[in-house]
Protein backbone atom coordinates (compact mmCIF):
# COMPACT_ATOMS: atom_id res chain seq x y z
CA UNK A 1 0.00 0.00 0.00
CA UNK A 2 1.11 3.48 -0.68
CA UNK A 3 0.82 6.02 1.85
CA UNK A 4 -0.47 9.57 1.24
CA UNK A 5 3.25 11.16 1.00
CA UNK A 6 4.50 8.65 -1.63
CA UNK A 7 1.02 9.51 -3.62
CA UNK A 8 2.07 13.19 -3.55
CA UNK A 9 5.10 12.13 -4.45
CA UNK A 10 4.48 10.25 -7.53
CA UNK A 11 2.17 13.12 -8.22
CA UNK A 12 4.51 15.95 -8.05
CA UNK A 13 6.78 13.54 -10.06
CA UNK A 14 4.78 13.99 -13.41
CA UNK A 15 6.03 16.12 -16.65
CA UNK A 16 3.98 19.69 -16.80
CA UNK A 17 2.67 20.87 -19.70
CA UNK A 18 4.72 23.29 -21.07
CA UNK A 19 3.17 26.70 -21.76
CA UNK A 20 1.07 27.30 -25.45
CA UNK A 21 2.40 29.34 -27.70
CA UNK A 22 0.98 33.03 -28.74
CA UNK A 23 -2.43 31.57 -30.64
CA UNK A 24 -1.71 35.41 -32.73
CA UNK A 25 1.62 34.87 -33.96
CA UNK A 26 3.54 38.40 -35.47
CA UNK A 27 3.02 39.42 -38.83
CA UNK A 28 6.19 39.53 -40.59
CA UNK A 29 7.35 42.56 -41.75
CA UNK A 30 7.25 43.04 -45.71
CA UNK A 31 9.81 42.54 -47.60
CA UNK A 32 12.40 45.61 -48.77
CA UNK A 33 11.18 46.04 -52.82
CA UNK A 34 14.34 45.07 -54.65
CA UNK A 35 15.47 47.22 -57.65
CA UNK A 36 14.33 46.87 -60.72
CA UNK A 37 16.63 46.25 -63.60
CA UNK A 38 16.81 48.62 -66.26
CA UNK A 39 15.97 47.59 -69.36
CA UNK A 40 19.01 48.61 -72.31
CA UNK A 41 17.71 50.58 -74.77
CA UNK A 42 18.38 49.11 -78.20
CA UNK A 43 20.52 50.99 -80.54
CA UNK A 44 19.66 52.18 -83.73
CA UNK A 45 20.97 49.76 -86.38
CA UNK A 46 22.42 51.76 -89.13
CA UNK A 47 21.09 50.89 -92.69
CA UNK A 48 23.38 48.20 -94.29
CA UNK A 49 24.52 49.04 -98.22
CA UNK A 50 22.07 46.87 -100.77
CA UNK A 51 23.97 43.63 -101.64
CA UNK A 52 25.57 43.41 -105.17
CA UNK A 53 23.83 41.35 -107.61
CA UNK A 54 24.72 37.87 -107.24
CA UNK A 55 27.67 36.78 -109.62
CA UNK A 56 26.77 34.67 -113.05
CA UNK A 57 29.73 32.34 -113.24
CA UNK A 58 28.94 32.49 -116.77
CA UNK A 59 29.76 36.32 -117.29
CA UNK A 60 33.08 38.56 -117.19
CA UNK A 61 33.06 40.45 -113.68
CA UNK A 62 35.08 43.68 -113.22
CA UNK A 63 35.13 43.79 -109.15
CA UNK A 64 34.03 46.96 -107.18
CA UNK A 65 37.99 46.96 -106.26
CA UNK A 66 39.69 46.59 -109.89
CA UNK A 67 40.27 48.69 -112.55
CA UNK A 68 40.03 47.56 -116.23
CA UNK A 69 41.73 49.57 -119.28
CA UNK A 70 41.85 48.46 -122.78
CA UNK A 71 39.80 46.42 -125.07
CA UNK A 72 37.32 43.31 -124.05
CA UNK A 73 35.49 41.55 -126.68
CA UNK A 74 33.35 38.50 -125.20
CA UNK A 75 30.55 36.21 -125.36
CA UNK A 76 29.48 36.21 -122.29
CA UNK A 77 27.44 38.78 -120.27
CA UNK A 78 29.70 41.65 -118.74
CA UNK A 79 28.66 42.85 -114.78
CA UNK A 80 30.82 46.52 -113.87
CA UNK A 81 31.48 47.19 -110.33
CA UNK A 82 34.89 48.78 -110.26
CA UNK A 83 36.22 51.23 -113.29
CA UNK A 84 36.55 50.61 -116.68
CA UNK A 85 37.98 52.78 -119.75
CA UNK A 86 38.29 51.45 -122.91
CA UNK A 87 35.65 49.47 -125.50
CA UNK A 88 33.41 46.45 -124.83
CA UNK A 89 31.33 44.39 -127.32
CA UNK A 90 29.59 41.38 -125.57
CA UNK A 91 27.12 39.05 -127.34
CA UNK A 92 24.73 39.25 -124.74
CA UNK A 93 24.71 42.00 -121.84
CA UNK A 94 26.54 44.45 -119.76
CA UNK A 95 25.74 45.74 -116.40
CA UNK A 96 26.98 48.62 -115.03
CA UNK A 97 26.01 48.39 -111.27
CA UNK A 98 25.65 51.08 -108.74
CA UNK A 99 29.01 53.43 -107.61
CA UNK A 100 30.73 51.76 -110.78
CA UNK A 101 32.29 54.41 -113.06
CA UNK A 102 32.78 53.62 -116.73
CA UNK A 103 34.20 55.64 -119.60
CA UNK A 104 34.14 53.33 -122.40
CA UNK A 105 32.53 52.57 -125.74
CA UNK A 106 30.02 50.35 -125.31
CA UNK A 107 27.99 47.84 -127.79
CA UNK A 108 26.04 44.71 -126.69
CA UNK A 109 22.55 43.62 -126.67
CA UNK A 110 21.30 44.97 -123.76
CA UNK A 111 22.88 47.49 -121.47
CA UNK A 112 21.32 48.35 -117.89
CA UNK A 113 22.96 51.39 -116.06
CA UNK A 114 23.21 51.80 -112.69
CA UNK A 115 25.88 53.70 -112.08
CA UNK A 116 27.98 56.34 -113.87
CA UNK A 117 28.74 55.95 -117.90
CA UNK A 118 30.25 58.33 -120.06
CA UNK A 119 30.56 57.58 -124.22
CA UNK A 120 28.64 55.98 -127.11
CA UNK A 121 26.15 53.32 -126.35
CA UNK A 122 24.85 51.26 -128.78
CA UNK A 123 22.28 48.63 -127.51
CA UNK A 124 20.77 46.28 -130.07
CA UNK A 125 17.99 45.43 -128.14
CA UNK A 126 17.34 47.50 -125.23
CA UNK A 127 18.99 50.37 -122.59
CA UNK A 128 17.40 50.58 -119.17
CA UNK A 129 18.68 53.61 -117.08
CA UNK A 130 18.18 53.26 -113.44
CA UNK A 131 17.27 55.42 -110.62
CA UNK A 132 20.73 55.96 -109.66
CA UNK A 133 22.22 55.77 -113.37
CA UNK A 134 23.82 59.12 -114.35
CA UNK A 135 24.85 58.46 -118.78
CA UNK A 136 26.48 61.36 -120.81
CA UNK A 137 26.71 60.72 -124.50
CA UNK A 138 25.30 59.20 -127.13
CA UNK A 139 22.85 56.21 -127.25
CA UNK A 140 21.71 54.16 -130.10
CA UNK A 141 18.89 51.56 -129.19
CA UNK A 142 16.13 49.71 -130.75
CA UNK A 143 14.14 50.41 -126.91
CA UNK A 144 15.12 52.69 -123.75
CA UNK A 145 13.91 52.43 -120.22
CA UNK A 146 14.84 55.82 -118.40
CA UNK A 147 13.53 55.08 -114.45
CA UNK A 148 12.67 58.12 -112.38
CA UNK A 149 15.97 59.96 -111.01
CA UNK A 150 17.72 58.30 -113.56
CA UNK A 151 20.03 61.12 -115.81
CA UNK A 152 20.56 60.84 -119.13
CA UNK A 153 22.55 64.41 -121.26
CA UNK A 154 23.65 63.61 -124.76
CA UNK A 155 22.53 62.07 -128.09
CA UNK A 156 19.97 59.96 -128.71
CA UNK A 157 19.04 57.83 -132.01
CA UNK A 158 16.21 55.40 -131.66
CA UNK A 159 16.44 52.34 -134.33
CA UNK A 160 13.95 50.46 -135.72
CA UNK A 161 13.01 47.29 -134.62
CA UNK A 162 14.39 44.38 -136.08
CA UNK A 163 12.97 42.87 -139.38
CA UNK A 164 12.22 46.24 -140.25
CA UNK A 165 13.45 47.48 -143.84
CA UNK A 166 15.49 50.89 -143.35
CA UNK A 167 13.12 53.32 -144.83
CA UNK A 168 10.34 50.82 -146.10
CA UNK A 169 7.81 53.27 -148.03
CA UNK A 170 4.46 51.43 -149.16
CA UNK A 171 4.59 51.31 -152.78
CA UNK A 172 1.65 52.32 -155.42
CA UNK A 173 0.43 48.92 -155.56
CA UNK A 174 0.13 48.17 -152.23
CA UNK A 175 -1.55 51.62 -151.55
CA UNK A 176 -3.60 51.46 -154.73
CA UNK A 177 -6.25 49.95 -155.20
CA UNK A 178 -6.49 47.36 -158.34
CA UNK A 179 -8.03 48.68 -161.59
CA UNK A 180 -9.70 47.05 -164.42
CA UNK A 181 -9.97 43.45 -163.11
CA UNK A 182 -13.68 43.95 -162.81
CA UNK A 183 -13.67 42.98 -159.19
CA UNK A 184 -14.39 44.96 -155.90
CA UNK A 185 -10.84 45.11 -154.15
CA UNK A 186 -13.11 46.32 -150.54
CA UNK A 187 -11.45 49.53 -151.11
CA UNK A 188 -13.83 52.93 -151.56
CA UNK A 189 -13.23 54.16 -154.79
CA UNK A 190 -13.31 57.76 -155.33
CA UNK A 191 -13.88 60.01 -158.67
CA UNK A 192 -11.63 62.87 -159.45
CA UNK A 193 -13.44 66.22 -161.13
CA UNK A 194 -10.71 68.31 -163.15
CA UNK A 195 -11.89 71.13 -165.00
CA UNK A 196 -10.11 71.58 -167.97
CA UNK A 197 -10.27 74.67 -170.46
CA UNK A 198 -12.53 74.70 -172.95
CA UNK A 199 -10.08 75.55 -176.02
CA UNK A 200 -7.59 72.29 -175.11
CA UNK A 201 -8.03 69.23 -177.73
CA UNK A 202 -8.90 66.64 -174.33
CA UNK A 203 -11.76 68.90 -173.70
CA UNK A 204 -12.95 69.37 -177.49
CA UNK A 205 -13.14 65.48 -177.79
CA UNK A 206 -15.53 65.38 -174.26
CA UNK A 207 -17.98 67.99 -176.06
CA UNK A 208 -18.02 66.70 -179.49
CA UNK A 209 -21.16 64.17 -180.13
CA UNK A 210 -20.10 60.88 -180.57
CA UNK A 211 -21.03 58.82 -183.62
Amino acid sequence: MFSRRDASTTTNDRPSTPPQGDPHPPTPAPAAPQPVAQQATPRPVPPQPAPAAAHNADESLVAREDTFEGQLNTTRGVRILGTVRGTIESAQYVHIEEHAQVESDITAAEVVIAGTYTGTLIGRQRVEIRSTGHVSGKIETEKLQLHEGGFFDGQLHMQKPSGTPAGSAPSIASAAPAMGDGKDSGLTRRTRHVDLPSDTPLARDADSPKS
